[in-house]
């Protein structure tokens, strides 16, 4: 079983998180994915990130519809800063097959994670780019070791969406309809 492993703070989850995954899930032939939010996400240390819970429950109601995507709160039980290694050889125990999923702005700054060499023992490292990346830009050692696997290029991100619920701005067609009710009935990010 090839199985994917989509980490981030989701905070909120939003349709360039799911679209993106899907293009992924797709183009790699993979049984399913696994979305894993973290708990303290070790390079965004001073960011305030809301609840864990609400931002669990919002990746339930983001990936409810499609079947091959799955919610893991295993960061979230640990506790603590989440760490990729750690949830790669947490999974590597469960599915012989894994393929961790990232952006081309994490592959940027791969160097910076705990055990990067140790992360390709454990998993193939799936890169979604876009076709206005410049993969030349910020070559290092690791980009001879990806996958990359293109993907829409699609403009939405988290920090904005934040931003425009506390200027009382829209957020429909952002992020999936049932997390867009469940933002408003919790008051999130105001």
């Amino acid at each position: 079983m090839a199985v994917g492993i989509y980490g981030g703070s989701f905070d909120p989850i939003h349709l360039g998180h799911l679209i993106t995954t899907q293009m992924v899930f797709e183009k790699r032939s993979l049984d399913k994915i696994i979305f894993v939010p973290s708990y303290i996400s070790p390079l965004k240390l001073d960011a305030k990130a809301i609840d864990v819970e609400h931002r669990c429950k919002m990746v339930q109601l983001g990936i409810k519809s499609n079947p091959h995507f799955e919610l893991s709160d295993y960061e979230i039980r640990k506790g603590d800063v989440s760490y990729t290694i750690d949830t790669l050889i947490h999974f590597k125990k469960i599915f012989s097959e894994i393929e961790l999923i990232i952006g081309l702005d994490n592959l940027v700054v791969f160097e910076k994670w705990k055990n990067p060499d140790e992360i390709f023992e454990l998993a193939k490292v799936i890169v979604m780019v876009r076709h206005q990346d410049n993969l030349e830009i910020q070559k290092n050692r690791f980009f001879e070791k990806v996958y990359f696997v293109d993907t829409p290029t699609i403009e939405i991100s988290s920090t904005d969406i934040r931003k425009r619920i506390k200027e009382n701005l829209p957020i429909d067609f952002l992020v999936p309809n049932q997390v867009a009710d469940y933002i408003i009935k919790n008051n999130l990010y105001k």
